[in-house]
């Protein structure tokens, strides 16, 4: 009763501002954080195509933290701007009914859904109830949806209850950004305070120290296409022993409130000694690390965004995350580790089942991951034929030629009332 009290506030709020004139403006709308990465590439192009036409920011001070004058400035902008795009379930589009005179493009904020959400994960432990779906008309009101990846087109279309011709498999900005060469100076900004801290890590013993790839420097680029075992398409940045980049999904309603220190220690406990891990993940989940006993190699990941992380590392792991897919793109060897994949595949479900997808860079083993490692770093065994396969199976095509800017620039102007 209480959601759909609301839900009828909130449409006759928007009602009342879709009675002011409509403006030569684009809105960029956003819940889930305060500057999403897509927006800030997509911005420049967005300014330099539409001069005449305004952009305006409308998003969370902190992630998820919906406030009240946020929602009635959202419902502004969604009654009077020509175009908006949101990258992620924003209620001010979704809930109010009738027509509109917006257009409203979904830029949705991972390039494929490893693990279900939105419709494909009601009446689980981690999705929402059916009632709140209903009341809050999830995921409507959208004209278009970017997918990154072609791969995540069929798990799209039942997430957000559309057919799959709404979607458009254009890739993100953030491909442009680990691809594309003219972001190479922007990448080695953003990555350079993190690559110092791992060079300050403690020596790990006699000789240990100098274990350290042979990878390119920064600033250069490699090839554009999918190449023999070892190859990478976007430079890595100099440290002086192998990382690991541990950047796990974020969990709703998990059996075990502490996975992430659990895992964290297993990974610390098993992983090679030359190794250095890096954990990037959920500060609420990264709370339940204090207090547990970590060597020195294990670094939390502060103040650098896991895209830019990237940079740094040599090896990433992972389990039902998107970051997968911008690793592969990368061309940074993934696994994923999958300790609770049966809890998962009841709660939320599983688009990708990494043990049946990808097995030969899969397992729910910590000893098995650690051998995985070991062995490729002794003699470089990663199995680089399954992940290609598993890649090129989901769409990810490194391609610096394509612009997936220009692209989604392309679909903002067909929306424009010239």
């Amino acid at each position: 009763m209480v959601m759909r009290l609301a839900a009828l506030v909130i449409s006759g709020i928007f009602r009342i501002f879709s009675l002011f004139p409509q403006r030569r403006c684009i809105a960029l709308l956003s819940r889930q954080s305060a500057r999403p990465f897509d927006f800030e590439l997509l911005e420049p192009a967005l300014r330099r195509a539409f001069p005449d036409y305004k952009l305006f920011w409308c998003c969370v001070a902190h992630g998820g933290e919906m406030t009240v004058p946020l929602m009635l400035k959202q419902l502004w902008y969604v009654a009077t701007a020509e175009v908006c795009l949101v990258d992620g379930y924003v209620p001010a589009v979704s809930i109010p009914r009738g027509p509109r005179r917006s257009a409203c493009i979904q830029l949705w904020h991972a390039l494929g859904a490893i693990k279900k959400f939105g419709f494909q994960s009601l009446h689980t432990a981690a999705g929402r109830s059916p009632e709140a779906a209903r009341a809050f008309s999830m995921h409507a009101g959208y004209d278009c949806i970017v997918a990154g990846l072609s791969g995540a087109v069929p798990a799209f279309a039942e997430a957000f209850g559309y057919p799959e011709s709404a979607f458009l498999p254009l890739g993100l900005p953030r491909c442009d950004y680990l691809l594309r060469p003219e972001y190479a100076g922007m990448r080695a900004e953003r990555s350079t305070a993190l690559a110092a801290e791992i060079a300050a890590l403690p020596a790990v013993g006699e000789g240990d120290a100098s274990v350290a790839h042979d990878g390119p420097a920064l600033d250069e680029l490699q090839g554009d296409q999918w190449k023999g075992a070892g190859a990478e398409r976007t430079a890595r940045t100099r440290t002086n022993r192998p990382v690991v980049l541990y950047a796990p999904t974020f969990r709703k309603n998990n059996a075990n409130p502490a996975w992430l220190a659990d895992a964290v220690c297993a990974l610390d406990a098993s992983l090679p000694a030359e190794v250095a891990l890096l954990i990037s993940a959920h500060p609420l989940d990264v709370e339940h690390l204090e207090g547990r006993a970590l060597t020195p190699r294990v670094r939390v990941v502060h103040g650098t965004a896991t895209i830019d992380a990237l940079a740094v590392a040599d090896y990433v792991v992972t389990d039902y995350s998107a970051v997968a897919f911008e690793a592969m793109l990368a061309g940074v060897k993934t696994y994923f580790y999958v300790p609770d994949i049966e809890e998962y595949r009841n709660s939320p479900g599983l688009n990708v089942d990494p043990l049946r997808d990808a097995p030969g860079i899969s397992t729910a083993d910590v000893e098995a991951l650690a051998h995985l490692v070991a062995d490729d770093l002794a003699c470089g065994s990663y199995d680089r034929t399954c992940e290609t396969a598993f890649a090129r199976g989901y769409g990810i095509d490194p391609d610096p030629a394509a612009c997936a800017v220009d692209a989604i620039v392309d679909v903002v102007r067909g929306y424009l009332k010239r």
